[in-house]
């Protein structure tokens, strides 16, 4: 399997289980939210503070769930 089928497969479960993540860019920048859709070679997550973003699958570098806050 390649990366860009890994990463595939993990944001589809995560908005398929409607799992907040955190998203870690290659360029530094991370998001967290949900992911509200999946569409050809992007997501649109509901950032939390941004709101709805657009981000394209080359500029996620890692995606995990994201920690609840303490």
């Amino acid at each position: 399997m390649t990366d860009y089928t890994i990463l595939k497969q993990k944001l589809s479960y995560f908005k398929d289980n409607k799992i907040s993540v955190h998203i870690i860019k290659h360029n530094g920048r991370f998001h967290n939210g949900l992911i509200l859709e999946l569409a050809g070679d992007m997501i649109i997550l509901d950032e939390e503070v941004a709101g709805a973003i657009p981000i394209y699958f080359l500029e996620i570098k890692d995606v995990e769930k994201r920690r609840e806050r303490e």
